[in-house]
């Protein structure tokens, strides 16, 4: 097990939003422990730095999540780009 086994998916290579998150959690953290420590944390900074790091990491998985149904689609048999089902 290497250092970067956490951020590879499934095929071995390292995933973008599994990426995306381990930096959004580590900047998380390194902002919302120094406002801690100064005393000047408020519960809107600490929401406005999950939220982008959620955001982020919902992003990322919904291109991963919509690529894999085009994916599937073309494994089918099925236009990906035709949204029609019964034309």
């Amino acid at each position: 097990m290497d250092v970067f086994s956490m951020l590879r998916g499934s095929s071995g290579s390292i995933s973008l939003s599994r990426t995306q998150a381990a930096v959004a959690f580590i900047v998380c953290c390194g902002v919302v422990g120094w406002q801690a420590y100064k005393g000047t944390l408020s519960d809107v900074t600490f929401g406005l730095f999950f939220g982008f790091a959620t955001a982020g990491y919902i992003g990322a998985k919904k291109i991963a999540s919509d690529k894999d149904l085009s994916e599937q689609k073309l494994d089918a048999g099925i236009d990906p780009g035709n949204n029609h089902e019964h034309d």
